[in-house]
């Protein structure tokens, strides 16, 4: 059968129509998309450069008679698609970051587009959302996209606040468009979404990837896929077989040996509602017909952090006395005063006292009181195998991530050291010639998250490798693709009701449920 036919197309208008193919004077073309090392939890960005024949300066941006002058501009979408077999695949989406022409109307006039995916726009957009209480990693995730304006590659004609006329040119969008969640998250946390206010939406995102110890990436597709920490290991689906073939593959035994496991934890409770947050330390004075301004900052155990939820705005009476003289005795003049909360953030609040009435004294006894949001100080859990220390000696690894609870801390760690305590040959990643027709289709197919079976004579590698990440190499002379792999096969974990992994302590243990 013939060659896949790569094609290149440019958005020049912005509306995600991608008429303008550009595939004729593409010299080259490299894109990469997907995770780059093995068990990283969050992604690199998607990424790809395109070298382009610029003799007609077309693709020279300041060039007023240029065929895309005006249209070549950072921002504008980029799509490569592979055709074979009758069948279209997207093989990549983002956006142009920079377009660089070289110099010299007699030397290479040539241009590189250097295009970047959703990460890098995550990374300039800082996150707020509503604090989130006992919610899932893909709860929480989803809430982060729909508060931000920052839509993946390909989504286009989505009504944003601010930005758009909805219902004239726009449409609302559901989520589901561009965020895919494979499954619900493993752990329900107790809050979230008490970060920093100048925390970015791919710092925040990152955040609960790494509470979940899940998994977040790019599709080729433009969409945003999160998986938690369960999905990987419990996948049984081969996607493809290979045996031999390939042009180059990074192979090791025995390197990546660990088998003392720390996993850092963070425990995290919400208390009851209407709880006591923080008392005034001292009587203050309100002046006859003024206001008073008091900062609470809410209290807890030692060695936490408190935060709330759910305020209660100051009860007279209840919360607060109001009396003429400093020690509480005298005249009470509750009655002249009115509370209500001007300020909040993530750990303290203020109330602002106002009087009507004649100066009086605000009591040490008036209080602030809601739903307490605690975190307690960092801790650690460790776990370590005897006899592969005894084998191979002391060999540290920290688990990425911190997690809610010791629980959590626990399944993680545990399942971390049955990946590492013992030496296993690794295939790190595996490099195809694309143009090879025997293996076209999978070559095309197999993605970030498919699951693959791999055999080499030479160094006798066999068993199952995911994909998780893909790097391709494009010219008119070749065409490779390098998969990062990450190994499925050394492990199995139970799975209920699936024949050779539903037998405990036989063939299989537990997952990091």
């Amino acid at each position: 059968m013939a060659k896949p036919v790569i094609r290149l197309y440019l958005d020049t208008v912005g509306d995600g129509t991608f008429a303008t193919e550009i595939t004729s004077v593409v010299i080259s073309a490299m894109w990469q998309l997907g995770f780059a090392m093995p068990f990283d939890l969050v992604a690199r960005d998607n990424e790809a450069t395109i070298t382009v024949n610029n003799s007609s300066r077309n693709f020279s941006p300041e060039y007023t008679s240029g065929a895309y002058y005006g249209y070549l501009l950072p921002g504008r979408g980029i799509k490569i698609t592979s055709t074979y077999a009758s069948v279209t695949r997207t093989m990549w989406l983002g956006w142009l970051s920079a377009i660089a022409p070289m110099p010299d109307v007699k030397g290479l006039r040539t241009c590189e587009l250097r295009c970047s995916g959703w990460f890098e726009r995550a990374q300039r957009k800082t996150s707020t959302i509503p604090l989130q209480l006992e919610k899932t990693a893909d709860e929480t995730i989803a809430v982060i996209l729909d508060e931000s304006d920052i839509l993946p590659p390909g989504v286009t004609g989505r009504w944003l606040l601010g930005v758009s006329l909805l219902g004239t040119s726009t449409n609302l969008g559901a989520i589901t468009d561009y965020f895919n969640a494979l499954d619900t998250g493993d752990t329900t946390f107790a809050f979230a979404g008490d970060w920093d206010i100048n925390t970015s939406v791919h710092e925040a995102i990152t955040s609960m990837v790494q509470r979940e110890a899940g998994r977040f990436w790019q599709a080729r597709t433009g969409v945003l896929q999160f998986a938690p920490r369960t999905w990987f290991p419990t996948r049984t689906t081969i996607a493809a077989t290979f045996a031999d073939g390939m042009t180059r593959m990074d192979y090791v035994y025995g390197e990546d040996v660990r088998n003392i496991i720390s996993t850092n934890y963070e425990p995290r409770t919400t208390g009851s509602a209407a709880s006591t947050l923080s008392t005034l330390s001292a009587s203050a004075l309100i002046g006859s017909n003024d206001y008073l301004d008091v900062e609470f900052y809410y209290t807890g155990v030692t060695g936490a952090t408190i935060g709330a939820t759910a305020l209660i705005v100051p009860v007279a009476n209840t919360d607060y006395t109001v009396n003429t003289l400093e020690d509480g005795s005298g005249v009470d003049l509750t009655a002249n005063v009115t509370a209500a909360i001007t300020v909040t953030n993530a750990t303290t609040a203020t109330v602002r006292y106002s009087n009507v009435g004649a100066a009086a004294y605000l009591q040490a006894t008036s209080k602030l009181r809601g739903t307490p949001l605690t975190k307690y100080n960092q801790l650690t859990y460790t776990t370590s195998d005897t006899d592969s220390v005894l084998s191979y000696g002391q060999q540290a690894f920290l688990s990425p991530g911190v997690q809610d609870s010791l629980g959590d801390a626990t399944t993680l760690g545990d399942y971390q050291l049955s990946l590492r305590k013992s030496p296993v040959g690794k295939v790190s990643s595996v490099q195809w010639a694309a143009w090879n027709t025997s293996q076209t289709v999978n070559l095309l197919t197999v993605t970030v998250g498919d699951k693959i079976t791999l055999s080499e004579q030479q160094t006798q590698a066999n068993g199952n490798w995911f994909v998780i990440g893909e790097v391709h190499n494009f010219s008119a002379e070749e065409y490779n693709i390098i998969w990062v792999l990450e190994d499925a096969g050394t492990i199995v974990y139970w799975s209920l009701g699936i024949v050779t992994q539903s037998e405990i302590g036989d063939t299989t243990i537990l997952g990091p449920l």
